[in-house]
């Protein structure tokens, strides 16, 4: 039997074609998908961030300082920016992390071993646009922290022993007074005044470890720990399936139309019509419905059953069917003109978009290639409207008007198929 069948595929060159054409698509998948998500931390000196110093420096520059040694830091990418142009990258998606060093921070430390206190610096995240680059943001953040914290207390350490030793320096001093004391009495200073120097020597001596045993145990947590970030996300969302809504929804809407045209053939007329446009009409009116349908059946199963709670319901929805129209259209377009070729060739053009729209880690993380061509898929532009509906907020006519001009440049190319096939015979 197996060898009839190999003889039947050598014989047929379109079979073969098509075998090899699917024996590709697994090798195009997991090639693709991992070269997007292969190693993204040990990448995370491409992650943009920011650093705004707004610290204003005292005898001590830590904010001056601090900012350098991030500018100069090989495993992260930062770069110095003012309040406003951070905010604003931040929101476009141009940084994923603002750090904020406060005014009052070089104040506080230069006070830090008389006036204990922790200092709060924020950092700002953005998990509306990126939840996963808001948690490895996070995990930067605290090793960051960890660093911050050693190298105050290494320099308060320092300071200390320099201090305790001009302490033994007094401490030795205060001894040979107290000598002195001793010599001046046996040769018959009053006693009471004798006593009385020597009670203000003693009560210098112990006057340092009096302070330190007078700490409070937050004064000394701060002591060992000053430095604390903490994060504020400007676009916070419910969970992870929210942050990965917009992802898997484009996914599946794409999926959902290469589907379709594979099983339903858009190209054969079943009406008796003398005008190729009304034959246009009546084979993509009834599609239409049905990919807005399948739009809506998504989602209510997002609403309902995942329980997806967008700022902008409606938009969101409204956009969904845009969404459905656009990709609809242009896999048919390339169904209709190339048959399945046209099919298989959206089928690898989804992989493609799958890896390389950035929908699991930002793009910044994969490699220069997946860069280039990540602005212009229309998987990306549609997940960064649905970004805008379900986390972010802000305006979405760019996104509209970019799919809504591929609904009308595709639709026109299946329309010229119609015209081009218009004396073709009509299927029953």
């Amino acid at each position: 039997m197996a060898f009839h069948e190999w003889t039947y595929i050598r014989e047929h060159p379109a079979v073969w074609r098509i075998l090899l054409g699917i024996l590709v698509i697994p090798l195009v998948y997991a090639a693709t998908f991992l070269a997007s998500v292969w190693n993204p931390y040990g990448q995370l000196k491409q992650l943009p961030m920011a650093v705004v110093n707004q610290d204003r420096p005292t005898s001590v520059h830590w904010g001056r300082t601090v900012t350098h040694e991030l500018l100069r830091n090989k495993s992260l990418d930062f770069r110095q920016l003012g309040a406003h142009q951070a905010q604003h990258d931040l929101w476009t998606g141009k940084v994923y992390l603002v750090l904020t060093i406060p005014s009052t921070t070089s104040r506080q430390l230069a006070r830090l071993a008389t006036h204990p206190q922790t200092i709060q610096v924020t950092y700002q995240t953005n998990a509306g646009r990126s939840a996963v680059a808001a948690k490895m943001g996070n995990t930067a953040m605290q090793k960051l922290q960890a660093k911050l914290n050693h190298a105050v207390v290494q320099s308060e350490l320092t300071t200390a022993q320099y201090q305790a030793q001009r302490a033994q320096q007094r401490l030795g001093l205060a001894t040979q007074q107290l000598e002195r004391t001793t010599r001046a009495s046996v040769a018959g200073v009053p006693a009471a005044t004798t006593a009385a120097m020597n009670e203000a020597i003693i009560q210098g001596i112990v006057r340092g470890n009096q302070a330190t045993q007078s700490r409070t145990p937050r004064q000394l947590r701060a002591l060992a720990a000053p430095i604390r970030l903490k994060q504020h996300d400007v676009a916070p969302i419910a969970n992870n399936g929210t942050g990965m809504a917009p992802y898997f929804m484009v996914i599946s809407l794409f999926v959902g139309c290469i589907t379709l045209n594979i099983i339903y053939d858009a190209g054969k007329r079943r009406g008796n019509y003398r005008n190729f446009l009304m034959a246009w009409l009546d084979k993509m009116s009834m599609l239409w419905g049905f990919v807005l349908l399948a739009a809506s059946c998504m989602w209510l199963a997002v609403w309902y059953i995942n329980g997806l709670r967008p700022l902008a319901p409606g938009k969101t929805y409204l956009l969904c069917l845009l969404i459905v129209l656009a990709f609809f259209s242009l896999v048919t377009c390339f169904r209709l003109w190339l048959g399945l070729t046209g099919a298989w060739l959206m089928l690898i053009f989804m992989i493609f978009q799958i890896g390389v729209s950035g929908g699991t880690y930002p793009i910044e993380l994969t490699n220069s290639f997946y860069q280039l061509f990540h602005p212009y898929l229309p998987m990306t532009i549609a997940m960064t409207g649905l970004r805008h509906t379900i986390s972010l907020g802000g305006s979405i006519t760019g996104v509209c008007e970019i799919l809504a001009g591929m609904v009308l440049v595709f639709s026109l190319g299946t329309l010229g198929y119609f015209y081009w096939h218009r004396h073709d015979q009509v299927i029953a």
